[in-house]
């Protein structure tokens, strides 16, 4: 059986489900989304499709809605979503269900699972959230790691069954409507997260090999984010600084831990932004 799961990841939650998933599922094969998002197509090759991503901004993630528009799925007899969320409100998979619909295809099974939040800030005003350090204490992450193995065994047999899931689809007109001005409002904004480095930084350019989105470059050993570039909302700049010296102006300037998955390194990131050989 042919499975391709599709993902993206900023700090390592969604490539760790994609990669418990591909252990899970016998014949599938992972491909990482930011890879191909430049392909002019992209053409699916496999029986069972699947996406995993995580919730931004109550939504898919900016590169994961660009794929979805390309995305060319006549190999597809089954397919399904994964997100990943700190446990918000999200109208991600009604996205995903309306753009498939526009190609003819339905999404055949849908999940959530809550993982521990990489952003301290949301859509908070003011300083943000100011409890994210508790939210992200070994104790809490270990907590929603178990809950989440569990989840990803039900996971795999609903779609080893190539069952539905949830059995009947999200018709509600309140929240196919909330999708709609959420999508517009997320798409159509050029909101930039201030991002900045402090007297701290040391000058390694990880922020700038991790960043899928391309947005930073070093210039004399600091790391500057180019306005041109839209930015993922990703934080993998922010959480992966070994330094913690980049911080978010007006935000969140403090120094008391970073977020990313445990189980998943800077190497494992970056490979992301690396295409797969016979692609």
């Amino acid at each position: 059986m042919d499975i391709e799961i599709y993902y993206f990841s900023g700090t390592g939650n969604s490539l760790h489900v994609a990669k418990e998933l591909h252990k899970r599922l016998p014949g599938s094969k992972l491909i990482p989304i930011v890879s191909i998002l430049d392909d002019d197509v992209i053409t699916t090759k496999g029986e069972i499709v699947g996406f995993v991503f995580p919730i931004y901004l109550s939504t898919v993630p900016a590169p994961v809605e660009k794929f979805l528009k390309k995305l060319k799925l006549e190999s597809a007899k089954y397919i399904f979503s994964v997100a990943t969320r700190l446990g918000s409100f999200s109208v991600g998979n009604i996205n995903v269900s309306r753009m498939l619909k526009k190609k003819g295809k339905n999404l055949d099974s849908q999940f959530v699972l809550n993982m521990a939040s990489n952003s301290p800030t949301g859509l908070k005003p003011g300083k943000g959230n100011e409890d994210w350090v508790n939210q992200i204490k070994k104790e809490r992450v270990s907590q929603l790691e178990s809950e989440v193995q569990t989840n990803l065994d039900l996971i795999c047999k609903v779609i080893h069954a190539k069952e539905k899931y949830p059995q009947k689809a999200i018709t509600n007109p309140f929240f196919t409507t909330l999708e709609r001005v959420i999508c517009l409002l997320t798409s159509n904004t050029k909101t930039q997260i201030n991002f900045y480095s402090d007297s701290t930084c040391t000058g390694c350019g990880i922020c700038e090999q991790i960043c899928p989105a391309k947005k930073i470059r070093m210039y004399d050993k600091k790391p500057v984010w180019d306005k041109d570039v839209n930015c993922y909302y990703c934080y993998a700049c922010f959480n992966f600084c070994p330094s913690q010296s980049i911080l978010v102006k007006n935000k969140y300037t403090k120094k008391d831990g970073r977020y990313f998955h445990p189980d998943i390194t800077v190497a494992d990131i970056v490979r992301q932004k690396q295409k797969i050989s016979g692609d």
